[in-house]
């Protein structure tokens, strides 16, 4: 990777994760907002699709590096993230590390 993409590349990679985080922020708390104004449900829904977010955040930033590494021709590092998204969904599917 050449030093002047590198920077460009930072900047993706740290806007994947400071969205997600900031959604799932604002997400949460639109669930506990909701959750003092309704009952049921529908404000605990919504607390866990912030979660959800929140588990979502770290792969789809392993998606973007994998596919912004490819993208630069940068076929070691493509391949290595590659492999770590395969970790990551192995271990989603089958649950592994789970005891």
């Amino acid at each position: 990777m050449s030093q002047q993409r590198e920077p460009s590349f930072d900047r993706i990679v740290a806007l994947v994760l400071r969205v997600g985080a900031f959604g799932c922020f604002f997400i949460m708390m639109t669930g506990l907002i909701a959750g003092f104004f309704m009952k049921g449900p529908i404000p605990l829904e919504i607390e866990r699709g912030g979660v959800l977010l929140m588990l979502a955040t770290p792969v789809v930033r392993v998606i973007v590096a994998c596919f912004l590494f490819f993208q630069e021709k940068d076929y070691k590092y493509g391949c290595i993230s590659l492999g770590v998204l395969v970790i990551l969904m192995l271990g989603a599917v089958f649950g592994i590390g789970e005891h």
